[in-house]
C-alpha cells in the first residue's frame, strides 16, 4: 500500500506535509534524505498557487524514503524503553565561594542552575546556554 496518494491527486500536498510532521522532520532533513532541494519539498507541500507536482522519479523516491522512515518509527515505538541510568552526581558551588566546587555528591536533579553554571565555568566553559 503506498504511503502517499498519487502525486496528481489533490490530497498529495497535505498528505506529504502530514507525514513529514508526524516523522518530526524538517523540509531540509527530508530533502536531504530523498536527494531533493528544500525548495522542492516546500513547493510540493504548498497548497496555494506556488505548488508543483513532483516527477514520477521524485515521487517514487519520496514514497520509498517515507515508507522506510514510517516503518522505522513504528518499530522504535514498540521497542522496549532504554535502561534507566543512575543519577549523575555534580560538584556544586557554595554561596561563599561561587567559583569553587562544592563537595561531590550533589545529584544533578538537586543542583541549582547557578551551581551547574559555576561547575561548567570551573571546568573551562566560556559560555553556558540554558534552554527550557
Amino acid at each position: 500500500m503506498p504511503v502517499l496518494p498519487d502525486f496528481e491527486s489533490a490530497e498529495f500536498a497535505p498528505a506529504l506535509k502530514a507525514i513529514r510532521k508526524q516523522l518530526q522532520l524538517s523540509r531540509t532533513a527530508l530533502a536531504a534524505q530523498v536527494g531533493l532541494s528544500t525548495a522542492a519539498i516546500q513547493r510540493y507541500e504548498a497548497q496555494d498557487g506556488s505548488n508543483i507536482k513532483p516527477s514520477r522519479e521524485a515521487y517514487e523516491r519520496l514514497s520509498k524514503v517515507l515508507a522506510t522512515l514510517l516503518a522505522d518509527s513504528a518499530s522504535a515505538a514498540v521497542s522496549p524503553p532504554p535502561p534507566v541510568m543512575p543519577p549523575v552526581a555534580v560538584v556544586a558551588a557554595t554561596a561563599a565561594e561561587p567559583a569553587t566546587p562544592l563537595a561531590a555528591g550533589i545529584l544533578l536533579a538537586d543542583a541549582t542552575l547557578e551551581q551547574l553554571i559555576a561547575r561548567a565555568k570551573a571546568m573551562g566553559a566560556k559560555k553556558v546556554t540554558v534552554e527550557f
